[in-house]
């Protein structure tokens, strides 16, 4: 059975939701972090601070991670001062990687005599707070099954994928298509806007086609009102995870010119300071605002 002690690094929004989840699913959590502001409402909430790495990890037998990159990670848990506490645990990585960095990682995790779990999330805050998150899993059956309970504390749609590195390439393909979709749909509406044809009637007809998605109509408010406020998907996390299949795409050997083409639009949002707004905010870099043109 699963202990009910965790600990946990990486407090965003996505973090946040997700050490507040576990706490209502009454685990005990052990928290650490560079910005301890960051902590204090968690702390409030019931959770354990602790004054440093090592204490951290020492304190479970599961680690948690919702740190944004590879990066991030290594720098947080492979410091020679602690690295050698890893032994024995299981660590579940919920930052954004492809399926390369991931196989890296667990022979780095297993060279520590530690288990490594990937978990690709897709989904909002707020999904995290209803336990809607969808969660992508990749891992060993074995680790799988020991993980099971603690994913399942925080979301109700848990799909196991495979081995190490399946999740990481379901989602990055899963965010291509959103991305391309989207840039794509945003052009055409722009230009019904601009040939000055009723945008009701383009709408209805789209739903007939084959091409349509549900998507579209969820995103279209956005596109309409131009309020990028309260983001699913901020521009900065889809632009890393393009950057991501684009450098799969190059080691495996692909054409994904296009999906240069969406990443250098995503990437002038996060330019022109929209980094932490909804990527619908592309829409404004498609079809400027009058006065910005």
């Amino acid at each position: 059975m699963t202990s009910k002690t965790l600990s946990m690094f990486g407090f965003g929004a996505m973090g946040e939701a997700i050490a507040r989840r576990l706490l209502s699913q009454q685990y005990q959590l052990n928290i650490w972090s560079r910005t301890p502001e960051k902590l204090i409402v968690l702390a409030e909430s019931g959770a354990m601070v602790k004054s440093s790495i090592a204490e951290a990890i020492k304190s479970a037998d599961t680690i948690i991670c919702v740190l944004p990159d590879v990066v991030a990670l290594q720098e947080v848990l492979f410091d020679v001062d602690w690295a050698h506490e890893l032994q024995g645990r299981m660590v579940i990585n919920f930052g954004s990687v492809n399926a390369s960095r991931s196989q890296a990682l667990m022979d780095a995790f297993h060279a520590h005599q530690a288990r490594y779990i990937e978990v690709a999330a897709m989904g909002s805050v707020d999904d995290v707070a209803n336990g809607n998150l969808q969660l992508l899993v990749g891992a060993s059956e074995e680790d799988y099954t020991q993980a099971k309970s603690i994913l399942d504390g925080i979301s109700s749609r848990v799909m196991y994928i495979g081995d190490v590195g399946d999740a990481a390439a379901y989602k990055l393909a899963l965010q291509q298509i959103s991305a391309s979709v989207f840039c794509a749909f945003a052009s055409s509406i722009s230009l019904i806007q601009e040939q000055g044809l009723e945008l009701d009637r383009f709408m209805d007809f789209l739903r007939t086609t084959p091409f349509y998605s549900p998507m579209l109509d969820q995103k279209l408010p956005r596109i309409l009102s131009r309020d990028y406020s309260r983001s699913n998907l901020p521009s900065k996390h889809l632009e890393r995870d393009l950057k991501l299949f684009l450098e799969d795409a190059e080691e495996l050997g692909f054409n994904a010119h296009h999906v240069e083409s969406v990443k250098e639009l995503i990437s002038l949002c996060v330019a022109r300071s929209m980094q932490d707004m909804d990527f619908t905010a592309v829409y404004d870099v498609i079809h400027p605002p009058k006065e910005d043109i």
